[in-house]
């Protein structure tokens, strides 16, 4: 109960991961004499399970803590097995994913309908939360953070993504995005990779391929920040998940902008976060030692 980020239901985007932010958790002291400083606040469960916030790891209230970004986070459905525990076979995991991507285009369809509704009403189109939630990623206003991670599910949201015609797009996860790093460069839409420290997605690959894959993006041409994507008191493991990043491939100075000021311009807070300069924030930290090790 205590545990407040994943909401009962499919499509519930109007739930802000903000509103469950708890200012006394004693995760936050962990993350933060880690050297983390501010942290993305990210629902999960199904297919639209709310809205993502940036916080910074100090203040007395949520409101306090706001970073000043949301995303409303899409679990884009997947076409493969979720894991070895994954007992359905294929056609039922075939099945399984297009009912999902029905269900998504379902609903955008709504959320395009909602909205030439409430332009034509003037903001009177009536009382929908889930659409209202949606409303502004619709209208460009707000980015979709879409999580996807094996090749040909990165392959259908880029494409997805390119026919709905969505203006602020952020993917998430992409595990397997070397492969693919290419049509992620051409279609410019940023990522936040990881975790890093992690086993291949195929017994096939090397040993070293969830290492290497930010390096291999980010040489592509692709915007690539790091992310921990482990339980909320592990994000305090985010400078070692970038030390292998640059080991493997990103180099120290890419690798230590992946953690820094390109998050901060993916979130488009680049004037206030990001980097030691006058007129930003000082949200800093002081290390006498290499943060990476």
């Amino acid at each position: 109960r205590t545990v407040d980020f994943n909401e009962i239901g499919d499509v519930v985007p109007q739930m802000r991961a903000l509103s469950a932010v708890n200012p006394n958790a004693t995760a936050i002291p962990v993350n933060r004499i880690a050297g983390i400083t501010s942290a993305l606040a990210a629902p999960d469960g199904g297919l639209f399970p709310g809205t993502a916030a940036l916080v910074n790891l100090h203040g007395y209230t949520s409101d306090q803590m706001y970073a000043g970004f949301e995303g409303v986070v899409l679990n884009f459905p997947a076409s493969g097995k979720r894991g070895f525990w994954d007992r359905r076979t294929d056609e039922e995991v075939k099945k399984a994913a297009e009912k999902s991507l029905k269900q998504l285009n379902d609903v955008w369809t709504k959320a395009l309908e909602y909205h030439k509704l409430d332009s034509a009403t003037h903001g009177k189109a009536g009382y929908y939360p889930e659409l209202q939630a949606l409303l502004p990623v619709v209208r460009g206003q707000v980015a979709l953070l879409v999580e996807c991670n094996a090749e040909a599910d990165i392959k259908a949201a880029l494409k997805w993504i390119a026919d709905k015609h969505i203006a602020k797009v952020v993917l998430t996860g992409v595990a397997e995005g070397w492969r693919v790093a290419g049509e992620i460069a051409k279609a410019k839409i940023p990522v936040i990779t990881g975790p890093v420290l992690a086993i291949p997605s195929r017994e096939s690959d090397r040993y070293d391929k969830a290492y290497a894959n930010a390096g291999l993006m980010q040489k592509a041409g692709v915007v690539v920040a790091l992310r921990t994507r482990d339980s909320n008191t592990n994000y305090r493991n985010l400078p070692y998940h970038a030390g292998f990043a640059a080991t493997y491939g990103m180099g120290r100075d890419e690798a230590l902008r992946a953690i820094t000021i390109v998050p901060a311009q993916i979130f488009g807070v680049a004037d206030r976060l990001g980097s030691v300069e006058a007129g930003k924030e000082a949200n800093i930290f002081i290390t006498d030692g290499d943060p990476f090790e």
